[in-house]
């Protein structure tokens, strides 16, 4: 018994239409699609570099925080106060005058490299023993020098240049007209250490929270390279310190005495200016070179609570490099969204040839059909006439 089999069978123009009207809305849908996932892509990571950034500026903000806080338990404990305490009580009941051509006497003579004496007594106080025994414990500290309310050295951990210190700019900014405030200077390099340090000025205050000297030190921070250099992404990413005037503090392969300017942070700093560049926190841009970078950024905050760190956190990387992980995908999207207007546009050039053809068919059938019928205006008379003649030749050939 014969088997029926069942046919589907499709007009090939219908089919070719309906190809048109599938392949057309899909391929414009696939641009649609791969613009919006460049932009989302590109807010995707950018989000993500900023991230890091304010992660590491976190971080880096707590390593001050906390520097700060360590250089002010110091200033609190009881060796230190006692020394302070000690100092304003030499000069009760002397006029200011008195009190201050002393000082004067004393520092021309340290400054010379006399005082023997006195740099003696300063330095062997059971303070500035204190101080030397907190040096060894924490090798961040460099050099400490502590003061009394007149500025008058009462303990170090060195001899230092000058015996009078109330002369001197940081000290006038931890003194604040008597009130006592914590300051901190710029970021400076040692030559002899080879170290990037700052100076965390704290008050010494007595039982009472009165202003009763300064206590300075000069602390080592480049424990800060390690987390910049922590934070880098990729084989072309990068993260950077930098200060406020472009100045690079930390990155890979960069001290501050090598006083180099970024690139990035000029690129970036426009956008970091702004409230709204600020919460999106990162930008694209063209550096010098022609290389185009994702630059995320990061406020340390520093700069609310130290006026002179102005510190920024920048993370870098190649846009080629950053935008890898859907470059084969995207190509893929173009290359089928092409394909798909390649096909329409090669239906609609069938389908306009295919109706020219069509056209030129039925114009050779209309001059076929003109060559066999008489001439419409010919009348009825002629072709009558025409009969007429032919009818007697055709009885003669009969006969």
């Amino acid at each position: 018994m014969p088997q029926e089999r069942l046919e589907f069978r499709v007009p090939f123009r219908k089919l070719l239409i309906g190809l048109a009207l599938t392949l057309l809305p899909v391929s414009l849908a696939g641009f649609y699609s791969l613009n919006h996932s460049q932009d989302a892509l590109e807010k995707t990571i950018g989000s993500h570099f900023k991230a890091i950034g304010e992660s590491t500026a976190a971080e880096i903000s707590q390593t001050i925080h906390d520097l700060v806080r360590h250089v002010a338990a110091i200033a609190a404990g009881s060796t230190v106060v006692d020394a302070a305490e000690a100092g304003n009580r030499s000069w009760q009941g002397m006029p200011d005058a008195a009190i201050a051509g002393r000082i004067q006497k004393i520092d021309k003579e340290w400054i010379a490299g006399g005082a023997d004496a006195k740099v003696k007594e300063v330095l062997s106080s059971a303070a500035s023993r204190s101080l030397r025994r907190q040096r060894e414990l924490d090798q961040r500290l460099l050099r400490i020098t502590v003061t009394d309310a007149k500025g008058a050295t009462i303990a170090a951990t060195h001899r230092t240049l000058d015996y009078y210190q109330a002369d001197e700019e940081y000290w006038l900014n931890i003194y604040a007209q008597g009130r006592g405030a914590v300051s901190l200077t710029d970021i400076l390099y040692d030559e002899v250490t080879k170290s990037s340090y700052i100076g965390v000025g704290v008050p010494v205050l007595d039982e009472n929270a009165r202003f009763i000297g300064t206590l300075d030190a000069l602390v080592d921070v480049s424990s800060l390279a390690p987390i910049v250099t922590r934070a880098q992404v990729g084989r072309t990413g990068r993260a950077l310190l930098v200060k406020d005037d472009g100045t690079v503090i930390a990155a890979p392969g960069v001290t501050l005495d090598m006083k180099i300017k970024s690139d990035e942070y000029a690129a970036a700093q426009e956008r970091m200016t702004t409230l709204q560049g600020l919460q999106t926190g990162y930008v694209v841009s063209d550096l010098r070179g022609g290389a185009r970078t994702l630059i995320g950024f990061a406020d340390t905050g520093l700069r609310r609570d130290y006026r002179n760190l102005g510190w920024f956190v920048l993370v870098c990387q190649d846009a080629y490099e950053a935008f890898a992980p859907i470059r084969a995908v995207s190509r893929l999207i173009a290359f089928m969204s092409l394909l798909g207007l390649a096909m329409v546009t090669l239906l609609a050039v069938y389908f306009s040839l295919h109706r020219t053809r069509e056209f030129e068919e039925i114009g050779e059938l209309h001059h076929e059909a003109a060559a066999v019928l008489p001439p419409a205006n010919e009348s009825a008379e002629t072709r009558a006439g025409a009969g007429d003649a032919s009818a007697p030749a055709s009885a003669a050939g009969k006969r």
